[in-house]
Order: structure tokens, then C-alpha cells, then sequence
């Protein structure tokens, strides 16, 4: 019943990042005017409202004007459902979830808005930045044992030796990841600036943050895999060719996601533990 309710609160929220995605790349208010069809403006009922249920029942078209709704406001809030439920059943009621909720919303939108328009937004990386800083001493209060990736950083920085505890050890682990995966981006950023975005090199920043050394290592590199791998299907099957512009964004934040929360798993089956 939990992860139910949490799954409902995901699809509500996701019907907010809509209009986040909407609205953030016009530059327009996320509180004025209210939900309204952008065709001939009229301001939707609250029947209309109803995050998925609306979508079907108008089946896909506005009530007044018959334009179509686009098929990503039910896809969002399906995957704001989705994202919810599976983070709830992953950390159950915890601060973790807690954060790794906003985290991820902040993710979502991050994507749709980069395949949309082809933009890392600084309105919304640089706020998420600031957010994952800030967030940072909350360590004190979830970090995991020093037997999780976190071992890492702290055998390097000297294990017992170094005096430093598993709070510390995590929260240092945090920032050094947001340096080294903004470091790694901004080198390529500066050989290659046709190839990626400053924005790419922003939701590096963000994504080493969430992730954590060595994690944000396994992000970034899984990003490029995938990316790779993505573009040769697309070559390959005719729907790309080699000047294409392919959104980079997409796949930083899927391997962001699955190392924020499975990075310990991942580091293990690396590792063959």
C-alpha cells in the first residue's frame, strides 16, 4: 500500500514536471497563467486535470480546439509513477528516499527537456548543483558502512590511518566526485566542443555529486558506452546519419540513476564479490 500510494504521489508529481518542461525552456511562469491547451489558450477544468485518466478520456486531444496533447504528458506521469514506486520499494521510508526522489525528478526533466530541444538548461543544472552541495552533510545522517564504494576513497586517502569516519569519508566522496566528473567532461568539452554541450558539462557536475567517488567514474564512462552503443544501432538502421545531433543528456542520466541506486551492487559484481 505504501509504494502504491507513493507510485500515486509520483504520477501527480510527474503531471508538475510537465508543465516544468513546458514552461522552463520558454522562460514562462510555472504559477502563471494555470494549466491551460497552448493552442487556444482555454484554462483546463479540473476534470481535465486528472494526471493520465484526462489524457485517455479526451483521448489525446484538447476539448475545445481538438489539438493534439502531446504523448509525453502521459509518459512522464507514468514515469513519475513509476520512478516513485520503485524508489519507495528500493529505500522504503527514509531520508535516502527522500532525496534520491527529488534527485531523480530533477533527472527526468533534465531528459525530456535535452531530447525535446537539444538543451542542458542552466536554470535547471545549476540550481540541481547547488541543491546536491547543499545536501551534502546529510550524509551524517544516512552514510552507509565503509564496506560500500565509499571504501574506496577511503583506502586511497589512507584507510585507518587517515582518521577519518564513514560520515566523512561519504561526504568527501560526494564532492570529489562532482570535481572529477566536471574535470573529466570540461577536458573533452574543451578538445571536442562540437561532440558536447557546457551543459553536458554541468549534469556531469551534477551527476558526480548524486553519485559519489568512484561511482560518478562509472556514470560518466556508462554514459559514453551507452551513447555509443545507441548511435551505432541508429547509424545501423538508417535513423541517424553521422552529422545527426543525438541528445547526450539521455544517457548520463540513465547511468546517473542506475549508479545512485545500485552503485554498491555495480562496484561488487565489478570487483566479482
Amino acid at each position: 500500500m505504501l509504494i502504491l500510494l507513493y507510485g500515486l504521489i509520483g504520477i501527480a508529481v510527474g503531471s508538475f514536471l510537465n508543465v516544468v518542461i513546458d514552461r522552463v525552456p520558454e522562460r514562462a511562469s510555472l504559477v502563471k497563467p494555470p494549466s491551460h491547451c497552448p493552442y487556444c489558450g482555454r484554462t483546463l477544468k479540473t476534470g481535465e486535470l486528472i494526471p493520465i485518466v484526462s489524457y485517455l478520456l479526451l483521448r489525446g486531444r484538447c476539448r475545445t480546439c481538438g489539438a493534439s496533447i502531446p504523448v509525453r504528458v502521459p509518459i512522464v506521469e507514468a514515469a513519475g509513477g513509476l520512478l516513485f514506486a520503485f524508489l519507495c520499494w528500493r529505500f522504503g521510508l527514509s531520508l535516502r528516499l527522500l532525496l534520491y526522489t527529488v534527485f531523480s525528478s530533477i533527472l527526468l526533466v533534465i531528459m525530456v527537456i535535452d531530447l525535446e530541444h537539444k538543451l542542458v538548461l542552466n536554470r535547471i543544472v545549476l540550481p540541481a548543483i547547488l541543491l546536491a552541495v547543499l545536501t551534502v552533510p546529510l550524509q551524517r545522517l544516512m552514510a552507509p558502512p565503509l564496506d560500500s564504494h565509499y571504501a574506496v576513497l577511503w583506502a586511497l586517502l589512507g584507510g585507518k590511518a587517515s582518521g577519518l569516519n564513514a560520515t566523512q569519508i561519504a561526504m568527501i566522496s560526494q564532492l570529489v566526485g562532482g570535481v572529477i566528473a566536471f574535470g573529466i567532461f570540461f577536458i573533452i568539452w574543451l578538445i571536442a566542443p562540437q561532440g558536447m554541450g557546457a551543459g553536458d558539462v554541468k549534469l556531469a557536475a551534477f551527476a558526480g555529486l548524486v553519485t559519489a567517488f568512484p561511482g560518478a567514474l562509472a556514470a560518466g564512462i556508462g554514459s559514453f558506452v551507452l551513447g555509443g552503443v545507441v548511435a551505432i544501432v541508429l547509424l545501423g538502421g538508417g535513423a541517424a546519419r553521422r552529422k545527426t545531433l543525438i541528445p547526450f543528456a539521455p544517457f548520463l542520466v540513465i547511468t546517473t540513476f542506475l549508479v545512485m541506486v545500485y552503485g554498491d551492487q555495480l562496484l561488487y559484481w565489478y570487483l566479482g564479490r
